[in-house]
């Protein structure tokens, strides 16, 4: 047999195997206890997309409701092909056997019922189904006195995936529809977490520990669902992503915690160079720096844990030479000509001025087109003739590009990567952008600059370019021939 062949049929085995699982934990869930139906009060759930709620038992009698997949109900009466079932909020009505699952008291069921929700919490097309079976496994273990920690997080994970695949829910999984915001994803407020927390202790076996970090993980989504856009609110969220990715050691809340961390960290970084917050900013990117270190030695072929250090590398070439991102002013001078290029104001209103002095005359241009939003510190150039100026904003979190201006005329500042063409324009197009400026040519004619763009993870070694001031236009770029770049700034 072929590798290819004998590759498929293992997975063939494999796929049975969980079939099969799946089929005898269901027939367990559902016959009949011996000796009779199953008793009043035992756990109805629908399994289809929806279920219909009939007023007799008759597939002819009239449709009471319409019950989404999961939906918990009460039995009250077992007949052979139909149930009568009641539930708070819907009259009492009539379900087929056919589209639903019965779990009588009891704590076999109970086992039952952890078995069988676990069996579907990885098929696409029974989360909510999964995510009911488990939040009522965990309220039973509970009302028995024998409450389980790591039933509750799986219930609250089910209850996750459950949300995220949309609409209509069933009741009691706490999943909350913003109908009134449009875009607004349904979201779950993790109560499951919640409880799992306050059942395990701080310190205990390592397994303890592993289900506390998933705990935690599964509380701080809850609570943060998406990137928050509030200085004090993203504050708390960097530092609580940057707590569990410094101390975890599960590799599945590794991963997620140090994607949440490093998104969270560079939209924080932008706003303390905002509010020129710079030693903080140096804080940040050393201690993202080492949570990626940590993320890279638990799991050193793990895309995350390179992201992370990556992003950390962001935050620190944000930070630029430690100095304000304004003012910051650079002088030259040319014969008796001494030129000042400033970049002042206040954040919002940012002007990029021009003083010339000749002898004892002053001229003081703003250059009211060019406006500058938020430059790396120490980042501003000025050509060696005094016409021209480039210099990194920071326009996004991931987002540091290099724009430059004439000081001549009074025109908007042009982002390099769209006037060049070439890798520079297509490197704008992935989701981390880090640029630097090399400085212009002696006789201010070409600009060279190093751009350093990544989706997933760095390459190698940045884009070294050098680019026409005139036109924008690209001249020449490279990842290694550095003598002719330098020639070229020469």
């Amino acid at each position: 047999m072929s590798r290819t062949r004998k590759s498929l049929a293992i997975t063939s085995l494999l796929f049975a195997g969980l079939f099969a699982g799946i089929v005898r934990a269901e027939s367990a869930a559902a016959r009949p206890p011996a000796g009779g139906a199953e008793p009043p009060g035992s756990d109805v759930f629908t399994t289809p997309r929806e279920a219909l709620l009939r007023e007799k038992p008759s597939l002819s009698a009239r449709v009471l409701s319409r019950l989404p997949q999961g939906t918990r109900l009460a039995l009250t009466e077992a007949r052979e092909q139909f149930l009568k079932v009641e539930a708070a909020g819907l009259p009492p009505g009539w379900v087929s056997r056919s589209v639903v699952m019965v779990f009588p008291p009891g704590a076999a069921a109970t086992k039952d019922l952890q078995a069988v929700g676990r069996a579907f919490a990885g098929n696409e097309g029974n989360r909510k189904l999964s995510a009911a079976l488990l939040e009522r496994a965990a309220e039973r273990l509970r009302e028995a006195k024998t409450p389980d920690p790591e039933t509750e997080i799986l219930a609250g994970e089910a209850a996750e995936a459950a949300a995220s695949s949309g609409g209509p829910f069933p009741k009691g999984l706490s999943i909350v529809e913003k109908a009134d915001v449009p875009g607004a994803r349904p979201l779950y407020g993790g109560a499951a977490f919640e409880r799992a927390l306050g059942l395990l202790p701080r310190e205990g076996t390592r397994e303890s520990l592993l289900l506390r970090e998933r705990a935690i993980a599964g509380l701080l989504r809850a609570r943060y669902p998406v990137v928050s856009t509030a200085l004090p609110a993203l504050a708390g969220e960097t530092n609580a992503w940057l707590d569990l990715t410094e101390t975890a050691e599960s590799p599945e809340v590794l991963r997620s915690a140090a994607e949440r961390a490093g998104l969270s960290s560079l939209a924080l970084g932008r706003y303390l160079l905002a509010l020129g917050k710079l030693q903080d900013l140096g804080k940040l990117a050393e201690r993202l720096s080492a949570a990626g270190a940590h993320a890279r030695s638990l799991m050193p072929d793990a895309l995350e844990g390179r992201r992370l250090s990556a992003r950390a590398g962001v935050v620190a070439t944000m930070r630029g030479d430690g100095s304000l991102s304004f003012p910051q002013e650079v002088r030259t001078v040319l014969g008796p000509k001494q030129t000042v290029v400033r970049i002042g104001g206040n954040l919002g209103a940012l002007q990029l001025s021009v003083e010339t002095a000749i002898g004892g005359t002053r001229n003081l241009h703003i250059r009211k087109a060019a406006t500058p939003l938020l430059p790396v510190p120490g980042s501003l150039r000025v050509s060696p003739d005094g016409r021209s100026a480039a210099w990194v904003e920071v326009i996004g979190p991931a987002m540091l590009v290099p724009v430059m201006t004439s000081l001549e005329k009074d025109e908007p500042a042009r982002e390099i990567a769209f006037v060049s063409g070439g890798r520079p324009l297509r490197d704008q197009a992935l989701a981390h952008v880090v640029s630097s400026l090399s400085g212009f040519s002696k006789d201010g004619q070409r600009l060279g600059l190093a751009i350093d763009a990544w989706n997933s993870t760095p390459g190698p070694a940045p884009r070294y370019s050098v680019v026409s001031v005139a036109t924008g236009e690209l001249l020449f770029e490279t990842s290694r021939d550095m003598k002719s770049f330098r020639r070229l700034l020469e």
